[in-house]
């Protein structure tokens, strides 16, 4: 009985409860889209050894090499060491060498001489333990596909050529480079990396004469820097979904608000027929819940969608937390009903002779 009351009365309003839909839609869907892009841009820096961000440190100014790389992985205090320069494009192919560390850190496979790692959203037909040709500046040359990856950074993607990743001994076999200008350490993220910035230039300039000494180019501070921004950057869409929730409830509010307004004399009748205060109030709350449960349902859904399509567009894989989603709805349903209970409220405790006046 209350049901079908709340959906007839919802049912003649229909004009009126679509402002408050189209709301609630926007809002859970702009809340599901900050969540998903934003943990999908965390991912991202996360995972990408050459991204800004993170527990890292620059150094240059002298002339590094592979053994400066060895001697900061033995440091216990290093998780990897990468030489950034350890990359070359030759025709349409991007060659970048790692080292076993940096490997791991990437979560892939450590790589014997001959042995690539490819990005499989650019080599379509490529199979781990395959052959594979690749040109190289004496021409073609064949390796192993030792396995495959996706490129997930758009500081990557946004670069030419098709991604190979060989080991840091076949790079510098490959193309005969042995110096280099700059090493990136990483720290584990639970390190202060300022701490061992003495330390790292102490044992990188030993040998070094006073003329060719290591500097620090750029330290955990500037990535400090970065997560700030990130962080506010994250805020502020999580307060403009929240403002769209606010305008999707505050449509609630007015829905049921017009509602009663519009039907103070069907009230009066049917307080006149015994139904009690209790029961009217939970009519207008039925018509408020439906409004916003397909609101919230359809805006979820759409937000997944659009979440896609975005990452898509700003090459930024979303990702999808299910406590996260179900967050996003139970809290998109409840900012509604939050705003629905006063007017339902209201409808319940008008009088039986001032509803009839009207």
């Amino acid at each position: 009985m209350k049901f079908w009351m709340a959906f007839r009365f919802l049912k003649g309003n229909l004009e009126r409860a679509a402002f408050p839909l189209m709301a609630v839609i926007v809002g859970a869907m702009s809340l599901v889209m900050t969540l998903s892009l934003g943990d999908g841009a965390k991912n991202i820096i996360d995972k990408d050894l050459s991204a800004i961000g993170g527990n890292r440190i620059l150094v240059g100014g002298g002339s590094l090499s592979s053994k400066d790389l060895e001697l900061m992985e033995k440091m216990p205090f290093v998780e990897y060491a990468v030489l950034p320069e350890k990359r070359k494009l030759i025709g349409n192919t991007l060659y970048r060498g790692y080292s076993k560390k940096a490997l791991s850190a990437m979560g892939l496979p450590n790589l014997k001489e001959n042995e690539v790692v490819l990005d499989k959203q650019q080599f379509l037909e490529a199979e781990a333990g395959a052959e594979i040709a690749l040109e190289t500046e004496l021409g073609k040359r064949k390796f192993t596909i030792r396995d495959l990856y996706q490129e997930e950074s758009p500081f990557e993607t946004m670069k030419m050529g098709d991604r190979v990743i060989v080991s840091d001994e076949t790079f510098e076999r490959i193309f005969g480079r042995m110096s280099y200008n700059s090493l990136v350490v990483s720290f584990p993220q639970d390190e202060d990396g300022e701490e061992y910035i003495p330390v790292v230039l102490r044992e990188l300039n030993r040998s070094r004469f006073s003329y060719n000494q290591v500097r620090v180019l750029e330290t955990p501070a500037v990535y400090k820097k970065v997560e700030r921004i990130k962080s506010f950057v994250g805020k502020s869409l999580f307060i403009l979904s929240f403002i769209s929730l606010i305008v999707g409830g505050a449509g609630i509010l007015n829905l049921i608000a017009a509602a009663v307004r519009e039907r103070t004399s069907y009230i009066g009748i049917l307080r006149a027929m015994g139904m009690d205060k209790g029961s009217l109030m939970e009519i207008f709350l039925i018509e408020a819940a439906v409004v916003i449960t397909l609101g919230a349902v359809i805006g979820v859904i759409l937000g997944v969608a659009v979440s896609y399509l975005a990452g898509n567009l700003l090459k930024i894989p979303p990702y999808f937390n299910f406590i996260k989603l179900v967050g996003a709805l139970v809290l998109t349903m409840g900012v509604g009903l939050i705003f629905g209970v006063f007017p339902a409220k209201r409808a319940g405790e008008l009088e039986i002779v001032e509803a009839l006046k009207i």
